[in-house]
């Protein structure tokens, strides 16, 4: 019994004294043992224990006591210290109080007086056993609490894991891997989005095509090591250049896609030609002078994503035969 403390309650001090006996010289080299003359001097004999740290193992109270009775004690004891266990002594014949411990009190067994001593060794060893069994009972259910609560804590944790792995491979599988900007599935994403919603709802947008101009020459001079900061540096003038609503992807090589969301061709136009600029005056160190061509596609009835996207390739083919470093807009289909 790991609190080791058997309480004996009884008015009689005749009977106190041969519970003492019988007791010690059974179980007095494995428990402590307390003795109270009232009901009222337990209760403050089992808060004493209580405000310790520790708990009663076992009572014997006997039931017909002036003041608190037995069966009123135990349940008292019972709403304070549910694990100990009871047992209780009556020589009356009304079982009244018997039948108000065992259902209030959880009464482990009743003994009728006078007892004898064999009857009481029994009683109280099989309690002790009693005991044990519930607090290891008590202990595993508390394990297996733990275990549970770490396994739910384990398993949160491992889903909150996958979530964020989906999350990267996701964003992985819609980003081109040396820019960082969307690439040709997250552009085909967007561009049948808007489509939808121009469709729908009438809401205007617009496509620029970028083709960084001589861009062989460059990967030929410089090699591509030098090609690939080339494509970095174009990657963060982009972004620099758009608002957050647009959408910056590279189709492939050395060509990129703006998509102007909730814009015409003006607005898609002047941001074109701001990119172009701001890339004709970029230093792009040890390499040169590095220009881009642009060509500008408005959606308008009837187009397809086909449609719009040859239109801005025309556009752009234009630019490049023009003389390149120039923004040119598409011819509407009519």
């Amino acid at each position: 019994m790991e609190s080791g403390i058997i309480l004996c309650v009884d008015d009689d001090s005749t009977v106190l004294n041969a519970l003492r006996s019988v007791l010690s010289s059974h179980f007095g080299s494995e428990m402590e043992f307390e003795f109270a003359e009232s009901g009222e001097e337990a209760l403050e004999i089992d808060a004493e224990i209580r405000s310790q740290g520790r708990e009663l193992g076992l009572v014997i109270s006997d039931f017909m006591m002036p003041g608190l009775r037995g069966d009123e004690l135990l349940v008292r004891l019972h709403a304070s210290t549910p694990n100990t266990v009871k047992i209780l002594l009556t020589g009356q014949s009304d079982m009244s109080g018997v039948k108000r411990a065992i259902n209030d009190a959880n009464l482990y067994r009743f003994l009728e007086k006078p007892f004898l001593n064999e009857d009481i060794v029994l009683t109280v060893r099989a309690a002790i056993r009693a005991y044990h069994q519930e607090r290891d009972l008590i202990r595993q259910n508390e394990q297996l609490r733990q275990m549970n609560a770490e396994l739910e804590s384990l398993v949160q944790a491992r889903t909150l894991e996958l979530v964020e792995k989906n999350r990267e491979l996701e964003i992985l599988s819609v980003t081109d891997k040396l820019t960082g900007l969307a690439n040709r599935r997250k552009l085909d994403q967007v561009l049948d989005e808007e489509l939808i919603r121009a469709r729908r709802y009438g809401v205007e947008f617009s496509v620029a095509i970028m083709d960084i101009d001589h861009f062989k020459r460059v990967n030929d001079q410089h090699g591509h090591a030098a090609g690939d900061l080339v494509l970095e540096a174009m990657a963060r003038i982009l972004r620099q250049c758009t608002r957050d609503a647009d959408v910056v992807a590279r189709m492939g090589g050395e060509e990129f896609v703006v998509v102007c969301r909730h814009a015409g061709m003006d607005r898609c136009q002047l941001v074109a030609e701001k990119i172009r600029a701001t890339i004709e005056s970029h230093d792009f160190s040890g390499i040169g002078r590095v220009t881009a061509s642009f060509g500008v596609a408005v959606f308008v009835k009837d187009d397809s994503i086909a449609s719009l996207m040859a239109r801005a390739d025309a556009a752009a083919y234009r630019a490049k035969a023009g003389g390149r470093n120039c923004v040119e807009i598409s011819d509407e289909p009519g």
